[in-house]
């Protein structure tokens, strides 16, 4: 044996292992108090966290997920009682109230006479008044059209513009003053 490792087994004794690498000899020290407690509070903590995360204590996910939801469907309600019901293009109706169609009369001198004309008869855009329509001329048809628009024809959506009840408003306008009208000078019939 050599003197340093004579001198090593005599410092360190019974703690030094028979491994050794590149003079870097291994001890068998005991870890530090402090991290045995912190290692066995994670222990315990953990056990407790699972019984009290897991359902065996007060707290249940499923409890906290139906409360959440509970809460969330009485800001819907809430929601929708003060703005009302939402409407998109499956659950748009025709509306014959004449305060909304004045409403949709004004969205459509705004909006559209540039490219369907004052009259309907159509310019850059479409005829809205004959019976060939391009997309379908029912009220959910026309709610679709106006709110996703027609990119490839050149006719911008509306839904970033426009609230449903306005499309639905406008849409409305459009095929109880329009539709079927076939005003004199219109564009020739496009769709079927």
């Amino acid at each position: 044996m050599s003197d340093n490792k004579k001198l090593v087994d005599e410092v360190l004794g019974e703690n030094l292992l028979d491994h050794e690498y590149d003079g870097i000899m291994e001890l068998d020290n005991n870890l530090p108090p402090w991290w045995l407690y912190m290692f066995y509070g994670t222990i315990i903590f953990s056990i407790i966290y699972s019984f009290y995360f897991f359902g065996m204590g007060d707290f249940n996910q499923q409890d906290e997920l139906n409360t959440e939801i509970a809460v969330a469907e009485a800001q819907i309600a809430k929601y929708k009682e003060k703005n009302g019901p939402g409407i998109d293009e499956n659950s748009a109706v025709l509306l014959t109230d004449a305060a909304q169609l004045e409403d949709g009369k004004a969205i459509y001198a705004k909006n559209c006479v540039a490219c369907h004309a004052a009259n309907g008869g159509g310019g850059v855009g479409p005829n809205l008044t004959d019976d060939a329509w391009l997309h379908g001329n029912t009220i959910n048809d026309l709610f679709k059209v106006i709110k996703y628009g027609v990119p490839e024809k050149g006719m911008i959506p509306w839904e970033s513009q426009l609230n449903p009840e306005q499309i639905q408003n406008v849409a409305s306008f459009i095929l109880t003053e329009f539709k079927g009208k076939n005003v004199k000078g219109g564009k020739a019939p496009q769709g079927s």
